[in-house]
């Protein structure tokens, strides 16, 4: 990344936040993906990492044995523990922060093929580059989803706090206190409240870009999030 592309990317960072529409019209430009790609991976690898490197580990797995195994008989229990008593806090994080990365990377690219196959339908010309940048700039404000469970992780005074819990942001946590493994809120708990401002700017920009009625550019960028939390309420 060159000085000028860096400057113009940092320029979009802070245009994103307080003017999207300048941000938009920025990202046109060479359509860059490396900063925001990092800043959201990299943030979300480093809460698992500090996450497992803080925890009560011998607590986390009586968590986990509960919330899993809870009411199986104390045979299943047993071995439920014994598997997560297989895997050491450093393997744990290590292999939550690459889930994390490359989760990140697909949920990025599906997303950016629906705006391509959206595209393909529209003939508004754009491809999966542009449609990928567009998903990555407009994820930024789950950044602050990140921090506040940093937050959360670094003032832990025992390090008794529960992975699928730590981020404050969330539906579940913020208004609906359901168990967050299991039915409703396992889903709510995957939803904080900076995804609807994404949603926001997705909106925003889809409707700049092609010159669509703000009414239709949110149709299709909601499509996809009524598609996904359809099916898995139909899971639960």
């Amino acid at each position: 990344m060159t000085e000028s592309s860096t400057s113009s990317s940092i320029s979009i960072l802070t245009n994103i936040i307080t003017s999207p529409q300048q941000a938009f019209k920025d990202i046109q430009h060479a359509y860059p993906i490396l900063l925001p790609f990092l800043a959201v991976v990299l943030m979300n690898a480093v809460v698992v990492i500090l996450l497992f490197a803080s925890i009560d580990y011998e607590w986390y797995v009586d968590h986990m044995v509960e919330a899993q195994a809870g009411e199986l008989s104390r045979a299943e229990q047993d071995q439920t523990r014994a598997a997560f008593e297989m895997m050491s806090p450093s393997l744990m994080s290590g292999f939550g922060a690459g889930g994390v990365i490359v989760g990140i990377g697909i949920m990025y690219s599906v997303m950016a093929l629906y705006f391509v196959i959206v595209s393909n339908v529209t003939n508004d010309g754009f491809q999966f580059k542009q449609w990928f940048s567009f998903i990555s700039w407009t994820s930024i404000p789950t950044l602050i989803g990140a921090l506040a469970s940093l937050v959360i992780i670094i003032t832990s005074s025992n390090g008794q706090f529960a992975p699928e819990s730590i981020n404050p942001l969330t539906l579940n946590e913020l208004f609906f206190g359901l168990n967050p493994l299991k039915g409703v809120g396992s889903i709510l708990a995957k939803v904080d409240i900076t995804m609807f401002w994404s949603i926001a700017l997705m909106t925003i920009g889809y409707a700049q870009w092609t010159e669509k009625s703000i009414g239709k550019a949110f149709g299709i960028v909601i499509l996809p999030y009524l598609i996904f939390y359809g099916i898995s309420f139909l899971f639960i």
